[in-house]
């Protein structure tokens, strides 16, 4: 495992990352990077290293989103008819949306899986302004990277301790984080139906 961990590690964290914000919304990014954190955890890696991946793929996955999205994002969108009609309401929409919240969706966007996922070539497709959308599209990446890393490393290392020395106090605690992760879900697709 460790073997693994220290040759391909890094590179699979990398590439997984990179996709999902490159435009490919069911790649678990956020799960490699909470798996990745914890094996930094018990020795498997450097955290450092995992987080200067992460953020390099979120920002250049999602660097290429918008570039595809700006350079042939509409004629993308419009290729399939029956997608056609909703792609077309749904560019009016986010282009709208992009005008008056570009920055704030860029950099919150981060924090949501799908549009994780959708914003590079959403903010590409709108129009937003290159400069604005980098800077914004890399401070989500380091605050999402340092963010989810951090509290999984170090949420990551507690949990293992408490199993290795109690095995009722470490099913507590993943009980009680597996409750606060799915009210986290909740609230949060609740946010998104109010967008």
């Amino acid at each position: 495992m460790s073997g693994f961990v220290s040759h391909w590690g890094l590179w699979v964290v990398f590439g997984v990352v990179f996709l999902e914000s490159a435009g490919l919304p069911f790649v678990p990014g956020e799960t490699v990077l909470i798996a990745a954190a914890v094996l930094a955890s018990q020795g498997h890696g450097s955290i450092v290293a995992t987080i200067a991946a992460t953020v390099a793929a979120a920002f250049l996955g999602a660097a290429t989103g918008y570039a595809i999205g700006r350079w042939r994002g509409r004629e993308l969108l419009s290729l399939w008819p029956r997608f056609e009609r909703a792609s077309r309401q749904g560019i009016e929409r986010s282009e709208a949306f992009f005008h008056r919240h570009g920055s704030k969706a860029v950099f919150l966007g981060r924090f949501v899986p799908i549009l994780r996922a959708t914003l590079g070539w959403m903010a590409g497709v709108s129009r937003m302004p290159l400069l604005r959308f980098l800077a914004w599209d890399l401070a989500g990446a380091l605050a999402w990277g340092l963010l989810i890393g951090l509290a999984a490393y170090y949420l990551g290392a507690a949990v293992v301790k408490a199993v290795e020395r109690d095995a009722a106090i470490g099913a507590g605690i993943i009980a009680a984080l597996v409750v606060v992760y799915a009210v986290f879900h909740y609230l949060r697709r609740r946010f998104e139906q109010r967008l």
